[in-house]
This record gives structure tokens, sequence and C-alpha cells, in this order.
């Protein structure tokens, strides 16, 4: 057994491991399997044309500046769309594979993963559209909470402020039942269903009851992002650098781990097909008793074989 395969095992057989720990082996396997330096190369020119970009503010032409950001968020957006389909496909070739089974090539990971952009990009689209909807319910009333930062007007008003953040959490409960129910709508569109209608109905149906393994997942990659943010934060304040400097070095961050990420989405998917569809193991050949020899074949010239006369009790011999 190979380095690869001993982190794969350590993944999926150490079910009493926290997500934190997974996502360590998952870092260790993504550097093995799929170098980060290719998504960084394909997604840096669009971060590194954002981060340059002045101020619209200060611009002499602010609508040449909005295009320009347009197109690079569009750019972006696009490259990690082909990229999250290459993964997944990455990530299941991987997946339970027996000892001395090799991983699918990245140009044929690409190759496939290509062919799914479309119905990524719409699924994907689909799903943040209706989750900014649903959460917006919940950020107007929020947005109307007085002194939020400001302890003296938020005492003030305690009451119609209290009020409105109970309206707000309550309103946030909907955002939080479709992002959970819909937490792999995207893997099950890549690797499995062919239509978005399809890939909805299947996430819908295999998140059911597994509320705390999602939001186990969810928590320790946003932990992870957070983390990246601190780290650009603590540079900004030791070495004072631009803001756009900052903001593309935290990006930069962002793009190495985005695949680490999209592993454990695409293994967390790919177990939860595992349990919904069991493989049906056939028996072992040991249980099987050797094969019964075929009847001898019946000569005209021998006696036919009469079966024993049957003897019978009288009834006066009956007890």
């Amino acid at each position: 057994m190979d380095e690869v395969e001993q982190l794969i095992t350590s993944y999926e057989s150490q079910a009493a491991l926290s997500v934190v720990s997974k996502l360590g082996v998952l870092i260790d396997l993504e550097a093995l399997r799929d170098p980060r330096i290719v998504p960084f190369l394909l997604r840096a020119p669009w971060a590194l044309t954002l981060a340059l970009l002045p101020p619209a503010e200060t611009s002499d032409d602010p609508a040449k500046v909005y295009g320009v950001a347009s197109v690079a968020l569009l750019g972006d957006f696009l490259t990690f769309i082909v990229l999250a389909a290459m993964l997944r496909f990455r990530a299941r070739s991987v997946f339970n594979t027996p000892p001395g089974i090799r991983p699918a090539p990245a140009a044929d990971c690409y190759a496939k993963g290509v062919g799914r952009v479309p119905r990524l990009f719409l699924t994907e689209v689909f799903r943040n559209v209706l989750l900014g909807i649903a959460a917006s319910f919940s950020i107007l009333p929020a947005a109307r909470v007085r002194g939020l930062f400001e302890p003296e007007t938020f005492f003030r008003d305690l009451s119609a402020n209290f009020l409105l953040l109970v309206v707000a959490g309550c309103l946030l409960i909907p955002t939080l039942f479709l992002g959970f129910r819909l937490a792999v709508a995207t893997e099950a569109v890549v690797l499995d269903e062919r239509t978005m209608v399809g890939a909805i109905q299947r996430s819908f149906r295999m998140m059911e009851g597994r509320f705390e393994r999602w939001l186990e997942l969810l928590a320790s990659s946003a932990a992870l992002v957070i983390s990246l943010a601190l780290l650009a934060t603590m540079i900004s304040l030791v070495f004072h650098p631009s803001d756009s400097l900052v903001v593309a070095i935290f990006w930069g961050m962002v793009i190495v781990v985005t695949p680490v990420i999209q592993y454990a989405w695409t293994f967390f998917y790919l177990r939860l097909v595992e349990i919904d569809q069991p493989l049906i193991e056939p028996p072992p050949l040991y249980a099987a008793g050797p094969p019964a020899p075929p009847p001898a074949p019946h000569r005209p010239d021998e006696p036919t074989p009469q079966p024993p006369p049957e003897h019978r009790i009288a009834d006066s011999e009956r007890v």
C-alpha cells in the first residue's frame, strides 16, 4: 500500500476523527493527487486583475473599472466551475479504489469536467440565487436594528431591537434549511445526474437526517477560510501593504485551499451514495458445495430399478 492509499484509508475508515483532522488528511492527499499549482495558475490572473484595479471612486472612468471587474469576476467563476467539475471526478477516481489502481489522469478529469460545465453552472447559479433570496428576508429586519455597534443607542431601543433580531433569526431558518438540503446538488449534477432538477431532488433525498454531518463539515470549511482571513489581517497589520495587495494575498490563499474543500465535500457525497446504494457482494466460493454429478445414462438392456416395496402396518398392529 503506497502513501496515497494510506491517506485514503485514513480518511475513509476512521469515522471517529474530527472534521479538522480529516481536512488535514485531505491537504496531504490533495498535494499528492493533484498539485495545487495548476488550479492556482488558472485562477490567479483573474484574482490579480481584481486586485490591481483602482477604486472606482478615484478613477477617471468608473464605467471601465466596473466593466473590467465584471469580466474578471465572470472569468474567475467560470474557471472555478471547470476546476470544481474536474476535482470531483478526480476525487471519485480515488474513492474506495483497490490497491494497485492508479487515479484517473488529470487530463481525462478535465475533459469530463468540461462536459459538465453547463449543468453545473446552472445548478450553482440556481442554488446561490435561491439562498440569496431566502437570506434577504432575514437581512431586512437585521438592517433596521438601531445602534448595532453602538451600545448606548442599542440599549436605548432594546425592546424593538431585540424583537427585530428575533424576527431575523426566525427568517434565517429557511436559508439554513435550503443550504442543508441543497448541499450536495452540485456534486450530484457532476457525477450522477443529467439535469439540474434531478440533482436537486437527489440532494434533498440524500441529505435527510444528516444535518449534524453537514453542519460539522460546513463549520470546518468556514473555519479554514476565516483562518486565512485572519492571517491576511495580521500581514496587513505587520507589514502595512496596500489594501489591494492584502486582498490579492487573501484570495490567493483561498484559491490554494479550495481543492481541499472540494475533495472534502465530494468524499462526503460519495459516502452518502455508498450508504444509499450498498453494494451486494456475491457469496464466497467456498460457501457453495461441489456441483452434483450428472445422472448416469440408462441403458435399454438394463432393468429399470424399482422402488422398494412399501411396508404397510395393519390396523391391528397400531397402538
